[in-house]
């Protein structure tokens, strides 16, 4: 099972053993040692995210003898109650940061659709620093191919591009109790033994990140809301990105008086048969996922509303991806059900 945003961070509350440095360095010259989360996939290559990680994972350079890769990161978690989602939003990328003593931690995103080049693949890369939770250096790079490359090769070029970017000049060598294996072993002890009875609620609300912090406000005040970190391969029901429905589960823990009507919209495709049925189809397959974060079944109902309300026009690449969409209808208890 996946984890939800709200329950890692209140777990990483309670479990987290003192930084050994001291605090966050003040800037990148600062930082030794740094941890690679898995990047979040907002692209239309499904294998995208693990291309970038596989690259970051052998990045040389400043990475080098430093970085606690993502595939190392992923199997602190595996088969825990807390088992790392595909991607790793900001918040949780820091978090866990500050847990693993890290200075600063490596995240970002993949966007964009291959052999478009109008809207190419894009890697985007940020370097955060623990402790002040700032973002101390951005990097981007486009995933053009050149002549006789295919799609994945150019990705695996803008990977690196992007990561010697984002990691230039960060400091010196690394310290010897980067990553201490002692550490390691703590943080998979507690994330074995936690589950959702030993998450405390307000801790967990407590470090929420903005968006679900912000989700909470919406569902109490019963107004409607895009559900962004949520990604779909093309026009189907699979589910390639979830983050934002771990933050949705985490928000409507904080909200227990609120049932949920999830809608699914897609681009038009002339079929409003086909389109309805797809869009219920999204619709269903995220409130599954809901419902395999712990949020009770009942508290849930979908709908598909296939090509209805477009945001974008469905002539461009980025149109037909931004009407392929959820948004979140909060019910409140006193409001009368559909």
């Amino acid at each position: 099972m996946g984890l939800a945003a709200a329950a890692l961070a209140g777990a990483l509350a309670a479990s987290s053993p003192p930084s050994p440095g001291g605090g966050a360095p003040p800037a990148p010259g600062g930082v030794r040692c740094i941890l690679v989360a898995p990047v979040e996939n907002d692209s239309e290559m499904p294998e995208a995210a693990p291309v970038v990680n596989e690259v970051l994972h052998a990045a040389d350079g400043a990475l080098r003898g430093r970085a606690l890769p993502e595939r190392d990161l992923r199997a602190l978690f595996a088969g825990s109650p807390l088992e790392l989602p595909d991607g790793v939003p900001p918040s949780i990328a820091l978090d866990l940061a500050e847990l693993l003593g890290a200075d600063a931690v490596l995240f970002g995103s993949v966007t964009g659709y291959p052999g478009n080049l109008a809207v190419p693949l894009r890697v985007e890369l940020q370097l955060g620093l623990s402790g002040s939770r700032s973002v101390a250096r951005t990097a981007s790079a486009a995933a053009i191919p050149r002549a006789g490359e295919d799609p994945v090769a150019a990705l695996r070029r803008a990977a690196a591009e992007a990561a010697a970017q984002a990691t230039a000049a960060v400091g010196g060598p690394p310290l010897p109790t980067c990553f201490d294996p002692a550490r390691l072993e703590r943080v998979r002890a507690a994330a074995l033994a936690a589950g959702g009875a030993h998450v405390a609620p307000r801790r967990a609300v407590a470090r929420a990140s903005p968006r679900q912090a912000d989700w909470s406000s919406r569902l109490a005040s019963g107004a409607r809301f895009l559900l962004e970190g949520v990604a779909f391969d093309g026009r189907s029901a699979r589910i390639l990105r979830s983050g934002g429905l771990d933050d949705l589960a985490g928000a409507l823990r904080a909200s227990p008086g609120v049932r949920l009507r999830l809608e699914g919209f897609v681009d038009a495709s002339g079929s409003a048969s086909d389109d309805a049925q797809l869009s219920l189809a999204m619709a269903h397959a995220a409130a599954d996922r809901l419902v395999a974060l712990g949020i009770p079944v009942d508290r849930i109902t979908w709908a598909g509303r296939g090509g209805d309300a477009p945001l974008l026009p469905n002539f461009t690449a980025r149109g037909r991806a931004r009407n392929r969409r959820l948004e979140a209808v909060p019910l409140l208890e006193t409001a009368s059900r559909p």
